[in-house]
């Protein structure tokens, strides 16, 4: 019965966030968009001059600004707002109901030009798959600001939550995990979300749960599979399929990273039981997030939303490779980490197998001889395992997801930083001697 009692309570959990989201969504539509038009136009004009992935940083895929994604994103938010010019419309539909005039032969930059200085144009791509929930920020930051100002706001909030985690550890005396931290941030250019929009969702997510993590597994372990269904709600109504295994993954990481600095992890059962139900929780709260779009999508457009939606989850596991054409599966999923780790170490190509075993072979003679100047103890053997295991998961989601893994390394390649931090966080364990 308490069971049961507790499934009930995660599942409420689950509607009323996502309910309470897409209230919000629906009342920004409310928004009229000729009170944002000066703003959004600026931001229209912004893109320009600018390819849809431009190199920001020099000829590093690390610096390629995704300004494709972000036209649409911007593109489906000025739509959004058009209930109040389209009597056939309410702000249910127009929430659920998106789309982006995709600017035909012009492009996805030219089209959201369009869209916003001439109200004849209308949609004409449907973009239904996903919640698109940050379109809610889009429109009510477009009141004050432009797009540049928004990416701002991102990564200064981003930052505030970074502050707060990195305290929390420093008040618990936990200073070499919050150095392993701020060099896993750095490791994946973290100040470079700034460059797109949807960069910005998954760590803007992970940061904040964060610190309710840290709270939370010290006063009551259950709180954490709670969180984690709040971590997958949030993800799969904001994120687009970045970074997304980063919001549950580094919460998780921190806790078993402080647990065993603490000598609180217990046996290895009891806490890998723990992060299985955490990580259960999250996979279905993510998941239903995108059912009930679908679903909800497919009943107000009178069309089945999840064909198209399913054709596209099916080619990004095995899609053909772009240019490269499509290679067989044990290559493709190999490409997949191989593009990731490219950019990792600076790679100025999709995939650079010698700078790839170079910046392996670089990092490990530097860890290798840390760790020989520092080695004070053998570390917790229990750690080491859930570090290990939570750090894997981001390379099994590039195997997975091998076609867009590949494809958009650019991006995916900052879930890296939990592997990194798992690695960092272990070797910490061998510094100095267990405390409470």
């Amino acid at each position: 019965m308490q069971g049961l009692r507790r499934f009930a309570a995660h599942v409420g959990l689950f509607g009323g966030i996502l309910g309470l989201l897409w209230l919000l969504l629906m009342l920004s539509t409310l928004i009229p968009n000729q009170a944002l038009k000066e703003h959004m136009e600026q931001s229209a004009l912004s893109y320009k001059e600018k390819q849809a992935f431009s190199f920001e940083r020099g000829s590093r895929f690390y610096g390629i600004s995704d300004n494709y994604a972000d036209a649409i994103l911007l593109n489906i938010s000025w739509n959004m707002g058009k209930v109040q010019e389209n009597a056939g419309k309410n702000p249910a539909a127009a929430s659920l109901d998106t789309g982006y005039y995709d600017g035909g032969d012009l492009g996805e930059n030219a089209g959201l030009y369009l869209a916003v200085i001439d109200d004849r144009v209308e949609a004409n791509t449907d973009y239904t798959r996903y919640w698109h929930g940050s379109a809610m920020f889009v429109r009510l930051l477009h009141l004050i600001t432009d797009v540049n100002g928004i990416k701002w706001a991102g990564l200064t909030v981003t930052l505030l939550f970074v502050a707060i985690t990195i305290g929390i550890m420093i008040k618990y005396r936990h200073y070499d995990l919050a150095g392993a931290l701020v060099l896993s941030m750095a490791a994946v250019e973290i100040w470079n979300i700034r460059l797109s929009l949807e960069y910005q969702p998954a760590f803007l997510i992970a940061f904040i749960l964060c610190p309710l993590y840290l709270y939370g597994e010290r006063k009551k372990e259950r709180w954490l599979t709670y969180l984690s269904v709040l971590g997958g709600t949030l993800t799969g109504f904001f994120d687009f399929l970045t970074t997304e295994t980063v919001a549950l993954l580094l919460p998780l990481l921190l806790v078993v990273a402080v647990r065993g600095a603490e000598n609180r992890l217990g046996d290895f059962g009891k806490s890998a039981k723990m992060l299985l139900w955490c990580g259960a929780g999250w996979l279905a709260a993510y998941g239903g997030a995108f059912l009930v779009k679908w679903t909800a999508a497919s009943l107000v457009t009178g069309e089945n939303k999840f064909a198209a939606a399913l054709s596209s989850a099916g080619e990004r596991m095995a899609g053909s490779l772009g240019a490269e054409g499509t290679l067989d599966f044990p290559l493709r999923i190999l490409a997949a980490v191989g593009a990731n780790l490219t950019v990792l170490f600076g790679g100025e190509k999709r995939v650079d197998l010698p700078r790839v075993v170079i910046g392996i072979a670089v990092s490990l003679l530097i860890l290798g001889s840390v760790f020989y100047l520092f080695y004070r103890k053998k570390g917790d053997k229990t750690a080491l395992r859930l570090l290990g295991m939570l750090g894997a998961v981001v390379f099994l989601r590039y195997m997975v997801l091998s076609n867009h893994s590949y494809l958009h390394e650019f991006f995916t390649y900052r879930a890296l930083i939990c592997p990194v931090f798992a690695l960092l966080a272990g070797m910490t364990m061998f510094f100095r001697n267990s405390r409470r």
